[in-house]
């Protein structure tokens, strides 16, 4: 044997030899001691359940206060109402597309009150329409009756100028979701079948006190009065009196400007038709009245706001 061989024996077993005689670790125990301490983890950290609900309870309590106090004052109700107030009839049918979206919308931009007359479709749906005049409006083959919600709505309403654009139809729904709160809304109901789901509607927006129903028929008005709602008389005054409406649960009178000074000594808030301009409204303010319906606002109350 070489010297090589025997020096790389004689090394192996002197090793094997030191082992067993020294009682030292074997190989594979030396290397997992040399290996580096498996850190531990941290504590987790505890969420603190009742700290973040009382956070969220004082949040919410913040943010209803905030609403209280700031929200509730661009909230328009009736008795909120400058006098004189000028309401549009039909949304102002002189100027834009009777009962359209596009009237509402403008009433409510430039401080005219929404004045659309409520009909009742064939599937029930209640809708921003004269059912004397929308037929033609819309150039309909038949009544209103004889559309429901989505046909109504694909109709176009004929604007009364010349060079000016046709507008959308509206449902009383979308007029409540879309303007309530902003503007009072005064709709002319003619049948205890369009007053009831119309002021289920009131009811369930709350706004009962930022709507003023028009009316000629008893038990229209005597359900809006039960319903909390101002309303209107809108029939022959003339062979009526103010404690026979009160009695009937009217709040309000239309009446032609020569018929002012005897209704303004009652109790009853007064509203002018036939205003022929800024001129006349002012008198017929100076006289009493509470406000004026109109087909054309512009012409007896320019409006403050400017348009682009």
């Amino acid at each position: 044997m070489s010297k090589k061989k025997r020096r790389y024996g004689r090394s192996e077993r002197d090793q094997n030899s030191r082992a067993q005689a020294g009682g030292e670790q074997p190989v594979d125990e030396t290397l997992e001691s040399e290996r580096a301490p498996v850190p531990e983890r941290p504590t987790p950290k505890k969420f603190n359940a009742p700290l973040w609900a009382g956070i969220i309870v004082v949040i919410a309590v913040v943010a209803v206060l905030g609403f209280n106090m700031f929200g509730s004052k661009d909230h328009l109700t009736v008795d909120s109402l400058n006098k004189p107030a000028v309401a549009a009839l039909d949304g102002g049918s002189e100027v834009y597309p009777a009962n359209s979206k596009l009237a509402f919308t403008e009433n409510t931009k430039f401080g005219y009150l929404p004045a659309p007359t409520l009909s009742e479709l064939g599937d029930g749906t209640i809708v921003a329409a004269d059912p004397k005049t929308a037929p033609k409006e819309m150039e309909l083959k038949d009544d209103l009756p004889s559309l429901d919600r989505d046909s109504f709505l694909d109709q176009t309403i004929k604007p009364p100028r010349k060079n000016t654009a046709p507008g959308e139809p509206i449902t009383w729904d979308q007029m409540v979701d879309e303007m309530a709160g902003a503007t009072v809304l005064m709709p002319l109901i003619e049948s205890p079948e369009v007053a009831t789901p119309v002021l289920k509607k009131i009811a369930e927006a709350d706004i009962a006190e930022s709507v003023i129903v028009r009316t000629d028929d008893a038990e229209v008005a005597k359900a809006a009065s039960d319903a909390k709602v101002a309303v209107m008389f809108t029939g022959d005054y003339s062979s009526s009196s103010p404690e026979g409406l009160e009695k009937s649960g009217y709040s309000m009178v239309a009446v032609a400007p020569d018929a002012v000074s005897t209704w303004t000594e009652s109790d009853l808030k007064v509203w002018v038709t036939g205003v022929k301009d800024e001129k006349q409204l002012k008198e017929l303010a100076d006289a009493g009245i509470f406000g004026a319906l109109s087909t054309n606002p512009y012409t007896i109350q320019p409006s403050d706001v400017k348009s682009n």
